[in-house]
């Protein structure tokens, strides 16, 4: 009998454990954010004989206006171990879109392309975006107005192209960069540094921001080379954020259309 009550307890407790643990949350599993999505034209161009494919926004305006700038974002993935950004196109236009009264070509390499950039593959980068906003003038639009954009290490290409564009046939005119990769940023400062870049340049705008993640001295070396050269062809705004590289880029991508664009 002792033996049979001391069974029934056990089931008993067993029972009472069994509930409990069903009644209590569990974990959830945490989705990615959902990214809301812009429908966008796909095109192919030649790149030094290479077909590659682009892809473009392209407003509700551009039914009945085709003379509306165009903004290039040069988008590779991440270095080291930061998380893939899926959303820079989006970003961009979500950018577009705050700026009252605007609107603007978004475009892009339609493949999210595993390069790992690196100053001295400057070239490279440049040539494949020229190209493409030759194709880009030639169907798409009549304004000549040309932004480039970008962030991390494609942030350096940026501000590279801005220095080393010959000056008789520059492509873009307005500069948008963040969290730019050290090893650009370095080479940048050199540029200024040794006024190694070609000259006569005019009309250029650069936005220049940086987190929390990225180098604080270096960045503000950079901030304030240029400040110090008071370039006469550059009109030039800097932003440091308080906060970190993966979340950042819509923030600096927004303020620095506004910049672009809104003054």
């Amino acid at each position: 009998m002792k033996n049979l009550r001391i069974i029934l307890m056990i089931l008993t407790m067993t029972l009472f454990s069994c509930s409990k643990a069903e009644d209590s949350p569990q974990p959830q599993q945490q989705d990615e954010p959902e990214i809301e999505t812009y429908d966008f034209t796909t095109f192919t161009f030649l790149s030094n004989g290479v077909e590659t494919k682009g892809k473009i926004y392209l407003p509700d305006s551009y039914i009945t206006n085709q003379n509306l700038p165009a903004i290039y974002l040069i988008d590779y993935k991440e270095h080291g171990n930061w998380p893939v950004a899926k959303d820079e196109f989006e970003k961009v236009v979500d950018g577009v879109k705050q700026i009252e009264g605007f609107d603007a070509l978004v475009v892009t390499l339609e493949e999210h392309l595993d390069i790992y950039s690196e100053p001295e593959d400057f070239q490279e980068y440049y040539d494949v975006f020229k190209n493409m906003t030759s194709y880009v003038d030639s169907i798409y639009t009549i304004n000549n107005s040309r932004t480039f954009i970008g962030r991390g290490y494609e942030a350096g290409t940026v501000m590279m192209t801005l220095f080393l564009e010959d000056s008789a046939s520059s492509v873009f005119d307005n500069f948008i960069a963040t969290d730019s990769g050290d090893k650009f940023t370095d080479k940048v400062i050199k540029i200024i540094e040794t006024d190694d870049f070609p000259k006569n340049k005019s009309n250029k705008k650069l936005h220049f921001s940086f987190s929390d993640s990225n180098d604080f001295d270096q960045c503000t070396t950079l901030i304030n080379k240029i400040n110090e050269k008071e370039y006469s062809w550059l009109q030039f705004e800097s932003i440091k954020y308080n906060g970190y590289f993966p979340t950042m880029y819509d923030t600096a991508y927004a303020d620095g259309l506004i910049y672009v664009f809104n003054e």
